[in-house]
Formats: structure tokens, sequence, C-alpha cells
């Protein structure tokens, strides 16, 4: 999985535009993503993906009010990753 995930990554991210360069009176080509930020948002979004559909089930199950293993399964994984982050530097 890991590898399917990783190469819809490097797909997305190696998207190119041709744009008119008016200085230089040519076409040029040019990287539609910042790599770095692409690839950290992505690896976020994988991350969060368990979180996420936890809360969405739960809201579906209680007839769309929030319980609170959702919300707290969130924050709790939020908290933990900037604390773990900050204090990995």
């Amino acid at each position: 999985v890991a590898d399917i995930f990783m190469s819809a990554i490097e797909e997305i991210t190696s998207k190119k535009k041709q744009i008119w360069d008016n200085e230089k009176g040519h076409h040029r080509t040019i990287k539609v993503w910042n790599a770095t930020v692409a690839n950290l948002t992505l690896m976020a979004l994988g991350s969060s993906a368990p979180e996420i559909l936890l809360s969405v089930i739960e809201i579906f199950k209680g007839e769309f009010y929030s319980a609170d293993l959702g919300p707290g399964t969130i924050v709790g994984s939020a908290a933990f990753n900037l604390l773990s982050s900050v204090s990995s530097e």
C-alpha cells in the first residue's frame, strides 16, 4: 500500500505546465507543485486519514451528532504530532 501511495504522490507532484515568458519571448516549463509542500501536505493527510475516517463513521452512526470519540481522537493525534515534532528538533 505504501508503494502505491508514494507513486501517487510522485505522479501528482511531477505535473508541469508551459507558460509564456514575456521577458525571453518563448515558452518555458514550470512545475505546478512545490514538491516539498505537496509531499508534506499529502503525507499529513495520509497520516490523519484514520482519525478523520473514524470521526466520519461516528457522525453517520450518531445521526449526524458528534460523539466523544471522533473529536477527541483528532485533537489528541494533532497534539501528539505537534509535541513529538517539536521535541525532536
